[in-house]
């Protein structure tokens, strides 16, 4: 599955377009979301995806334009932002660290723990696919822009992956509901992580 990529001219108007709509904090998500679209293509090779990343909060993004405009536009982006962080602060997630090596080993660390496997980057489609030393893997669509990433999941799968990753079933279970009221009022919504390059 891939994103859809923007013109760069469609997205100058829109951009026009949103700025009259949209205050300070929307018009930083909607410059964003513009920057991934345009230069998160070309820009995320297996090179950029290396390093220590810290996750410094939610992100998501829909498969498309249209999916974007039927959920309501940047206003919905904003409101499920909002939602999955007061998910994320249950759970512990700002401050989490993603290392990936390039000898195709990762590591997810939180606290004082971690825990590791190895990864597989698809330079075509641009995704990660992570492995746990246990065989449970997870799938994301990766972004690098500069010393930004986004890793994101299809959203009826993210709680997949937090029980994968932080090991912390009986926690992010009690955060089920939650996420799944999130991930059945959208179609095509991806979530997950927005991190920063230490």
């Amino acid at each position: 599955m891939k994103l859809r990529k923007f013109h760069p001219v469609m997205l100058a108007l829109g951009l026009v377009c949103a700025v009259g709509q949209a205050g300070a904090q929307d018009l930083k998500s909607i410059l964003t979301g513009v920057a991934k679209a345009v230069v998160g293509d070309k820009a995320t090779t297996a090179q950029t995806i290396l390093g220590t990343w810290s996750v410094v909060g939610p992100d998501c993004r829909f498969e498309s334009d249209k999916l974007l405009a039927q959920a309501g536009g940047e206003a919905a982006a904003v409101q499920v932002e909002k939602k999955l962080a007061t998910v994320y602060d249950k759970l512990g997630v700002e401050g989490c660290r993603f290392v990936f090596n390039d000898d195709n080993t990762y590591s997810f660390v939180r606290n004082d723990r971690a825990s590791e496997g190895s990864y597989t980057f698809d330079a075509e489609d641009k995704t990660i696919t992570m492995k746990t030393k246990l065989g449970l893997s997870v799938k994301a669509h990766v972004t690098v822009t500069g010393s930004s990433m986004s890793l994101l999941f299809p959203a009826d799968k993210l709680l997949t992956v937090l029980q994968t990753l932080m090991n912390l079933a009986g926690k992010v279970n009690n955060t089920a509901s939650a996420l799944s009221s999130i991930a059945t009022n959208y179609d095509g919504l991806l979530l997950g992580f927005e991190l920063k390059k230490q």
